[in-house]
């Protein structure tokens, strides 16, 4: 199987612990760099590889290669099915501007 140069045997099995891999995206955002959500969930789905990430979120291998290479941007709902795998989901809160 073709895998993508990023792809790292030891760090896609640690990924496969929700926990470990939870941390691991947020610490993606938080950090110092601070990627957005969409970048962060590219740079993790590449280092735990599109299959294996098919198989704990359900969806299809030719879905995720699309939202991978800038084809497809997830909606909302399409963005909680992306991000379940770690224990999270999108909140949007509006805010009065003074």
């Amino acid at each position: 199987m073709r895998r993508h140069k990023s792809y790292d045997e030891q760090l896609a099995d640690e990924l496969k612990d929700k926990s470990f891999a939870r941390e691991y995206f947020l610490g993606l955002i938080e950090g110092e760099d601070g990627l957005d959500i969409e970048d962060a969930l590219i740079h993790t789905i590449r280092r735990m590889g599109v299959k294996e990430f098919s198989e704990v979120s359900g969806i299809h291998e030719k879905s995720i290669s699309r939202m991978i290479n800038g084809r497809v941007s997830p909606t909302r709902e399409t963005l909680d099915q992306y991000l379940a795998p770690f224990g999270l989901k999108t909140k949007v809160i509006l805010e009065e501007v003074a």
